[in-house]
């Protein structure tokens, strides 16, 4: 009789986009609302938000995956 292995998918794990990519984004909305946006302290406040949200989403689709 052959033992069976039940066969154990493959760790899921999602990763937020790189940096530069979210800098370049923030950059293009921000030129999108207008010069009174476009300073470096708004753009790179706006690059940051958006990196800390891309990780926290990224940490919890991967827990979710985990857990299902």
């Amino acid at each position: 009789m052959r033992e069976e292995n039940p066969t154990v998918p493959p760790k899921l794990l999602y990763s937020p986009p790189a940096p530069d990519a979210l800098e370049a984004f923030a950059r293009q909305v921000c030129q999108g609302l207008g010069t009174d946006f476009t300073t470096p302290e708004i753009v790179e406040g706006f690059s940051a938000y958006l990196q800390v949200a891309a990780e926290i989403t990224a940490r919890h689709l991967s827990e979710s995956a985990e857990s299902s």
